[in-house]
């Protein structure tokens, strides 16, 4: 298919309308009368920049057509937390609601024959590590620069992407929604986040005679399951990843079951895309076309048409290995903080304790606390993962011993979590967000301290969770023995189920509630909730067994899902 640049308006262009696709995919006829209704709807309201947060590629996408046909600019919040949204909204001039309406009769509106490639096209927000989001604005010159290098190396033709990724963030959004835009190819995402949506996505594709591509990243290549028959689906033309490090092992995984190439892409929000490899081939990534690369000790610098200056060169924050026909990653240059006036090098102390035999992975984070003393995410391998207090105990003293032959004690972390894989946004990455929950309880002793959670499925939701030896419910309960009191598991379910679920619907009661073991400070637990039509199924359990069950019964609400 022709590749048309954004500021040639591409959807509205006339494209196969591939009947055979159910409608969560995203097709020209029903993309353009959702552009219309937005574009009445932005009709009598101000101009200029307005924020756009939607989970449904068919609404942001027609949202974002309209904020440009009209001459705004789309501003993109890194995720949907309110405290994410309520800091952005001094910053713009309004909000776009969930849907514009239903309205049954648009008269099509004027739209330019074209946009003015200089003018701002989005304003993105990264979340990272540093709590306070960093904007980043993006020209139209910009994306279709970056859209034209994807078009030239990933060409769509007889294809149908299917985006397991965000499009609020740089990487979903060109494509997993722009490029497949600009060619005209039917698009999907928002139910493919699971294995099983996946799966489904590809057997439509495969229904509608379209080559599946697919748009993913570390952490869910990582999760992809043996057990759903892949065989009996197309093969992809190729897999994306971005966002993080892939493990070369998540590589021949996906490739192993999904019979496609997996390509992986480098670079940034800040500075675009930087380079592409498939890394079951080799370890050398490759510049993307257009990108002008140098070396100078063992860092890396690039000139590119994706950055907002792109005759100036832009210092990349990584070290990196030059080798004929492109350069391989060392990983992000040395991480340097100060604690009681001495510097000290989160890299090293990470690097030390990946060392001990207990050890996958490490990551310090400087918690920005009153005592100036670090924490440190620690990823295990299951036969040292702690399960009650005493072996937590015995596991923080063996790993302060082992750092204390190589770094002053000043350098030693004082907050410690244990986790089986550290956890990840929809980029693959360990954001300020995440961070925040895990480290929560150190400042709010009425939660459980939170290890991470997966979702198997929209309806479900599976936490690990520890019960922090200083929570407050602990005390008088009982002083030689101390439990969690059961009214106090059954309000950890309430508080869980209600950030894990959007519009739960009013508290009606609790049913077949049953409590068969005590948990005790220091343990390590699983809270497992189910949304059903009536309420929330939860159940407590431990390596020791079920601790406690029970169903929260609510008001039926027929709201939309989490995101």
């Amino acid at each position: 298919m022709t590749f048309i640049p954004l500021t040639r308006l591409p959807w509205r262009n006339a494209i196969a309308n591939h009947h055979a696709l159910p409608d969560h995919w995203i097709k020209t006829v029903s993309l353009v009368q959702r552009i219309d209704a937005w574009r009445l709807w932005l009709a009598d309201k101000p101009s200029g920049h307005w924020l756009l947060c939607h989970h449904q590629p068919l609404e942001f996408c027609a949202a974002l057509a309209a904020l440009w046909e009209s001459g705004r600019v789309a501003v993109l919040p890194a995720d949907n937390r309110p405290e994410t949204l309520a800091l952005l909204l001094e910053k713009v001039d309004g909000t776009l609601p969930d849907d514009p309406g239903e309205l049954e009769s648009i008269t099509p509106f004027a739209h330019p024959e074209a946009l003015d490639p200089t003018a701002t096209a989005v304003v993105l927000y990264t979340s990272g590590s540093t709590g306070e989001p960093v904007h980043l604005t993006k020209r139209f010159n910009q994306l279709d620069a970056e859209l034209t290098a994807h078009a030239k190396l990933w060409p769509l033709a007889d294809s149908g992407v299917i985006s397991q990724v965000s499009h609020q963030h740089i990487y979903g959004l060109l494509t997993g929604v722009l490029h497949p835009l600009c060619t005209g190819t039917p698009f999907c995402g928002d139910e493919c986040r699971y294995p099983e949506g996946l799966f489904a996505r590809l057997q439509e594709a495969g229904a509608a005679g379209l080559k599946p591509v697919i748009v993913s990243s570390p952490a869910q290549l990582s999760r992809l399951p043996e057990h759903l028959p892949w065989s009996e689906t197309p093969r992809p033309t190729r897999v994306f990843s971005s966002g993080a490090p892939l493990a070369l092992e998540h590589a021949q995984h996906t490739e192993r079951l999904l019979q496609a190439p997996v390509i992986e892409i480098y670079g940034s929000t800040e500075s675009g895309g930087i380079a592409q490899r498939r890394q079951t081939q080799g370890t050398v990534w490759q510049a993307l076309p257009g990108v002008e690369l140098a070396f100078s000790d063992d860092y890396l610098s690039l000139r590119s048409p994706f950055l907002e200056t792109p005759q100036r060169w832009w210092h990349q924050p990584d070290r990196v290995v030059p080798t004929e026909g492109g350069f391989e990653l060392l990983g992000r240059a040395d991480r340097l903080v100060k604690i009681a006036g001495k510097r000290v090098s989160l890299n090293h102390v990470e690097r030390v304790l990946a060392a001990a035999e207990e050890v996958i992975e490490a990551r310090c984070v400087d918690l920005g606390r009153t005592d100036g003393r670090m924490g440190v995410v620690v990823a295990l391998y299951d036969a040292f993962i702690p399960h009650q207090h005493d072996t937590r105990h015995d596991l923080v003293q063996r790993m302060r011993a082992h750092l204390s032959h190589h770094l002053e004690p000043i350098a030693i972390p004082r907050y410690w979590r244990f986790v089986d894989a550290l956890p990840s946004n929809a980029q693959g990455k360990l954001d300020r967000a995440l961070i925040n929950r895990l480290f929560a309880d150190l400042d709010n002793h009425k939660i459980p301290r939170w290890l991470g959670e997966q979702r198997p499925g929209a309806d479900s939701c599976l936490l690990t969770l520890e019960v922090p030896e200083r929570l407050i419910f602990l005390e008088g309960h009982f002083d030689e023995y101390p439990l969690v009191p059961g009214v106090v598991m059954v309000q950890w379910a309430i508080e869980c189920a209600n950030d894990c679920f959007a519009e739960l619907g009013e508290f009606q009661g609790i049913e077949r509630l049953k409590f068969q073991r005590v948990l005790q400070p220091g343990a390590r637990f699983t809270l497992q909730l189910t949304r059903r039509d009536d309420g929330i199924a939860f159940t407590i359990e431990s390596h020791e067994g079920r601790h406690c069950a029970g169903q929260i019964r609510l008001q039926a609400s027929h709201g939309g899902k989490h995101g």
